[in-house]
This record gives C-alpha cells, sequence and structure tokens, in this order.
C-alpha cells in the first residue's frame, strides 16, 4: 500500500470507511469542520511547529479538538491499539457531530521514539509535556488547554465538545473561571479503566 506523503496533509478527501488505511489516516470531508491531519514529521521540532501553527490559527473564543496518536507502523495500523480503536470512535463522531469544535490530529512518532528507555528521553514528550498517554484528546479555547481525555471513545468526544458549548455560555454570563494549570480536568475512558482493572 502506498504511504501518504509526511508532513502537514492539506484537502479533505472523502473517508474511505472500513479500510485499513482509514484506521491508522482517518481523513474526512465536512462542510462544517477543518480537519486537519498532521502525520510523523522529519522532526520533533517540526510537528512542534505544526502543532504551534494549529493553534495560533485558533483565536480566542474558537475551540479546537486535538488528538494525539501514535504514527502508523508497517501495515497501516497505528501500533498503539488504544489508537486504533479510537480512530474508529473519531471516525463515527464527526458523522454524526454538527457542532463548530475544530478538530486536528496529530501522529507523535514510533513506539520507539515515544518510549523513554529505547532511544533514550523521549524527544515527543520533551516537546509535549502535557501528553502521559496515547491516546490522548485535548479541547482548547484559543491556546488554553480546557479538558483532557486519555483513550477517548465517541461518547467521551461527544462529552468534550458539549463542554465547550457549555463554556461558552457561562462566559456569555460572566460565570466562566478558565482552568487553572493544576485544575484542568483530565479524564480516562471507562473501557480504558475497566481494561486497567482487570489486568
Amino acid at each position: 500500500m502506498r504511504s501518504r506523503p509526511e508532513g502537514l496533509v492539506s484537502g479533505f478527501p472523502d473517508a474511505v470507511r472500513g479500510s485499513r488505511q482509514n484506521l491508522a489516516r482517518p481523513l474526512y470531508s465536512f462542510s462544517h469542520l477543518r480537519i486537519v491531519s498532521i502525520h510523523k514529521t522529519p522532526s520533533v521540532d517540526d510537528l512542534y511547529a505544526k502543532f504551534l501553527e494549529a493553534l495560533a490559527n485558533n483565536k480566542p473564543g474558537d475551540w479546537i479538538l486535538a488528538v494525539f496518536e501514535g504514527s502508523p507502523s508497517e501495515g497501516s495500523y497505528s501500533w498503539c491499539s488504544d489508537c486504533v480503536a479510537a480512530s474508529r470512535d473519531l471516525s463515527s463522531f464527526l458523522r454524526e457531530y454538527s457542532g463548530d469544535v475544530r478538530v486536528s490530529q496529530f501522529k507523535v512518532g514510533t513506539k520507539d521514539e515515544w518510549e523513554d528507555d529505547v532511544v533514550g528521553p523521549s524527544p515527543f514528550r520533551a516537546k509535549f509535556p502535557f501528553l502521559s498517554d496515547l491516546p490522548t484528546a485535548i479541547l482548547f479555547n484559543g491556546k488554553l488547554d480546557v479538558a483532557r481525555f486519555i483513550a477517548p471513545r465517541k461518547e467521551d468526544l461527544l462529552y468534550l465538545s458539549k463542554r465547550a458549548t457549555t463554556y461558552e455560555n457561562q462566559k456569555v454570563n460572566g460565570s466562566w473561571n478558565p482552568p487553572k494549570e493544576t485544575e484542568i480536568p483530565r479524564h480516562k475512558s471507562a473501557a480504558l479503566l475497566d481494561r486497567k482493572r482487570r489486568k
């Protein structure tokens, strides 16, 4: 299977639902959403620049849902099994979602690059210290990190998008207090917690 060029992928072709490629590199075409898929780039600095660029284009009052996943390995699947499962949920979420939150996806490297004990300190986690697990979905308001969900499922993504609406309503009536770094909600999906309890 031919691989997609590295770096920022522009244009939004229709998703090939159910294909192996779609599980690892989901791309969507929805008129009400701006979907950007950022695959593994030659350097972590380049990836970080793409991330900052995505936030810079997000004005205060705009909402962005950033989904961080492991890069595809051989066979076009991500090496991260939770990321493969989450990509299915993300596809289902986007087919039904009709709000104003914009979605960006970031591929943060191979398994060896992600794990500290293989190639030394992970360059990706050094640049993205807010990432402790993959996949992680983070809701941003402008450049402000508002809420996070580890191993999000469809219902979790819907929850985050609804939180954006709730926060906007609170802004209108003056009751919203942006969370401080130590107060940012960090949720884990019920499926992930159940699996860890069984181990």
